[in-house]
């Protein structure tokens, strides 16, 4: 049985970490519990329920919003959403461990070794999530009234498609008419110092797939054929060496990756009568879907290929502009690393993306990265515990000395 927030100790009005080990325990159990549910996307195997219940158990209220084989849980402390109100978002499902990837554990075995948790989600994200919910019982317990709501969006949909899964909740409460003001994601932004990154946005995804037909022909016989293959070199190169847009302060360059090239007969002396190209972009603000598409057909159209193209705007870029929260995470994080944290939009994309059109500000925090979607996933027990009393500082600054200053 897991420690409730009833058999837990105030947690400090102040900057130092959290040293209660009641408190450390209750994380390590909960994240254990959490690796131990083989919830590789779309499947939750019950991790959510597990949630709820522990939320439910401090006021909140509970709803799914599954979808297909997703499931989607909102929780919400109060009857409504009152101002301010404070959300805290994170996914329940992972990556598969990896075939031939090289375990030392049992990847849904979680072990403890050397201060740190193994475990597969164990930084991405099951540690956030047990963070966030050890951190809220001690805020409810400690401030049973403050001021506006908390609120909790989890989904089983973030490492797949990610289209049933927050998404979808966005959607159903904007349909009720709900507005959130402070959404705190838990993907994992640390790089080697609790707090050092945070995102304040991500950049835009357009997936490309090109189909460039040719002649199939004998390879001894040049002047018969036409090879799709030779033909699209220009265009790769001239989309691999492109400068799309200048850097900004917070966004990078766009930048062009191919990942797939497939081609062929099969036969050594046979060329091939096609080529099909998978690339991504991922494009800053000062770029768009319409023109890098439109950039690229026209391209490929001077270089005069025969070419068919496939396309999938995957997200838009955002950014959360200096407001209150952005301002409170980094108070935060100073006080408790004593380190001023990199703004960043780095890394892949996330389901910010979704909130950011819900939330007004959307910021993510969360532990070490180093070795997320890798064998041998793990996260620090220390570094849960600090970023814990992070999460509950956040809940203190934002709900309780507002109401000190009124």
């Amino acid at each position: 049985m897991f420690k409730s927030f009833k058999g837990l100790p105030d947690l400090p009005y102040a900057v130092a970490p959290i040293e209660q080990a009641q408190y450390q325990s209750a994380i390590v159990e909960l994240v254990q519990e959490l690796i131990r549910r083989p919830s590789v996307t779309p499947v939750d195997a019950g991790c959510s329920e597990l949630l709820a219940e522990r939320l439910e158990a401090v006021g909140f209220a509970t709803e799914y919003f599954n979808k297909a084989e997703v499931t989607n849980l909102w929780a919400k402390r109060g009857e409504s959403l009152e101002q301010p109100s404070v959300v805290f978002s994170g996914h329940t499902d992972v990556v598969p461990p990896g075939q031939n990837a090289r375990w030392d554990t049992e990847p849904f075995v979680p072990t403890i070794k050397d201060g740190m948790i193994f475990g597969r989600g164990a930084s991405d994200m099951k540690g956030s999530l047990a963070a966030m919910i050890v951190a809220v019982e001690a805020f409810v317990k400690r401030h049973p009234k403050h001021k506006g709501s908390i609120g909790f969006m989890l989904t089983s949909d973030e490492e797949g498609d990610a289209v049933d899964g927050t998404k979808h909740i966005v959607s159903s409460l904007q349909q009720r008419g709900e507005v959130i003001d402070y959404a705190i994601v838990g993907e994992p932004t640390t790089e080697k110092r609790l707090g050092d990154s945070i995102r304040i946005g991500r950049r835009g995804s357009i997936n490309g797939k090109i189909t460039i037909r040719g002649k199939q022909g004998h390879v001894g016989y040049p002047e018969q054929l036409s090879n799709p293959i030779h033909n699209s070199s220009k265009l790769i190169h001239k989309l691999a060496t492109k400068r799309w847009d200048m850097p900004s302060r917070y966004f990078p360059s766009t930048s062009f990756q191919l990942v797939k090239v497939h081609s062929g007969s099969g036969a050594m002396n046979v060329t091939p009568a096609s080529l099909e190209m998978l690339f991504n972009f991922r494009y800053s603000p000062r770029n768009s879907f319409e023109k890098i598409t439109g950039y690229v057909e026209k391209k490929a159209k001077k270089y005069g290929l025969d070419a068919e193209f496939s396309w999938e705007h995957e997200a838009e870029p955002y950014i959360t502009r200096r407001g209150k929260l952005r301002k409170t995470v980094q108070k935060v994080i100073q006080q408790e690393s004593q380190i001023k944290t990199k703004l960043t939009t780095g890394g892949g994309i996330s389901d910010g993306r979704y909130i950011k059109q819900l939330a007004t500000q959307v910021i993510e925090l969360g532990p070490c990265n180093k070795t997320i979607h890798q064998a041998n996933e793990c996260v620090s027990i220390s570094e849960l515990n600090r970023l814990c009393h992070m999460y509950y500082r956040l809940l203190e600054e934002l709900l309780v000395k507002v109401v000190d200053k009124n």
